[in-house]
C-alpha cells in the first residue's frame, strides 16, 4: 500500500516572520517524519526554480504521488499489516485494503439528451425511475455472480451505486486478474488507475460531508502550523458528531463461499462496523 506515514509541507522561499508567500509543495517518507520535511524543502525549492525556468510541472512527476492522508488506524490480521484506516482529502474515513478486494460500480447516469424530462418528472416518478436504475445495476452483478460461481463477495448498497467486498480470496492490486475483474463489473475507470497506482483497495466508510450538512475542512494533512491543525480537528469533532446519523452502505446479500482467511475476516468485520451496517440510518 503506497500510504507513506510521514507527510511534511515546506515554502520556497521560507520567508521569515509567519509570510505564506511562495511556492508549497508536500514530502513524504517510509521511514521518518525527519526525512519528509526535508523532501518537501528540496520539492519546494525544485518546483520554485522549475517554474521560474517556465518548465512543465509534469516533467517532475508531481501528479503521480502517493495518498497524501493521516493514518488513523492500523489494521493486522494477527501476523500482516491488512489495512489501514486514513482520512481522506475532504474528511471522511477510508479503509484501504492490502489484498482484500473492494469494487463499487454505480448505477447508470441520466444520459444528458433525458436531463430536462429528468428534472420535469415529479419527486415520486424521480425516485421510481431511480429504483430502475438500482435494479438494473444489481442485475448485472447478479448475473457476474452467475457467471463465476467459484468468485465469493458481500454486496452492499451506497447511495449512488453497489459495493462489493470479494472473500473468496486475497487479491494482488496490480495484476491483471484483479484488473480484468474490475472491468468487468463495470467499476470506475479512475478508481481501477488508482488501484494500480496505490495498489491497494479503498472503501469510504463515513459520509461525505456535503451529504450531511457539513462543511469542507478548513485545511488539509499535513498541517503547517498548530493553529492549522487546531482548526481542522474543531471541524473534525462537529463533522464526527454529524457524520453518526448517516451510514456508508447498507448489506444487501452474499454470493459463493467466504475463505476462511484472517485478513478477509477482520477487513469485512472493521467495514461492517465503521460503515455502521447495523444502523438503519440514511446513506450518505
Amino acid at each position: 500500500m503506497k500510504i507513506p506515514p510521514y507527510w511534511s509541507k515546506a515554502r520556497y522561499p521560507d520567508n521569515a516572520g509567519g509570510s505564506r508567500d511562495g511556492f508549497v509543495a508536500h514530502g513524504w517518507s517510509y521511514t521518518s517524519l525527519e526525512d519528509a520535511v526535508n523532501q518537501a524543502s528540496l520539492r519546494a525549492r525544485r518546483v520554485f526554480e522549475m517554474l521560474a525556468r517556465r518548465e512543465e510541472p509534469e516533467r517532475y512527476g508531481y501528479l503521480d504521488r502517493p495518498l497524501r492522508e493521516e493514518i488513523i488506524r492500523e489494521i493486522s490480521d494477527g501476523k500482516t499489516l491488512a489495512a489501514l484506516i486514513t482520512r481522506n482529502r475532504y474528511g471522511a474515513l477510508v479503509l484501504n485494503s492490502a489484498n482484500v478486494l473492494f469494487a463499487d460500480v454505480d448505477h447508470p447516469p441520466v444520459k444528458a439528451h433525458r436531463l430536462v424530462k429528468w428534472l420535469l418528472l415529479g419527486p415520486w416518478r424521480r425516485e421510481a425511475r431511480r429504483q430502475e436504475l438500482i435494479a438494473e445495476t444489481t442485475q448485472k452483478i447478479e448475473e457476474w455472480a452467475r457467471d463465476n460461481p467459484t468468485r465469493g463477495f458481500r454486496l452492499y448498497r451506497t447511495l449512488r451505486g453497489l459495493r462489493l467486498l470479494f472473500t473468496d480470496k486475497l487479491y494482488e492490486p496490480t495484476s491483471e486478474e484483479t484488473m480484468t475483474t474490475l472491468r468487468a463489473l463495470g467499476s470506475d475507470p479512475m478508481y481501477i488507475k488508482l488501484t494500480r497506482q496505490q495498489e491497494c483497495f479503498r472503501a469510504r466508510l463515513t459520509a461525505k460531508p456535503w451529504r450531511c450538512g457539513c462543511p469542507m475542512p478548513p485545511n488539509s494533512y499535513p498541517w503547517e502550523t498548530p493553529a492549522d491543525q487546531a482548526a481542522f480537528h474543531e471541524w473534525e469533532r462537529e463533522y464526527t458528531r454529524v457524520e453518526s446519523q448517516f451510514r456508508a452502505c447498507e448489506f444487501i446479500k452474499a454470493f459463493g463461499k467466504a475463505a476462511d482467511i484472517a485478513a478477509v475476516k477482520i477487513v469485512t468485520a472493521t467495514h461492517d462496523q465503521l460503515s455502521k451496517l447495523n444502523s438503519a440510518a440514511p446513506l450518505a
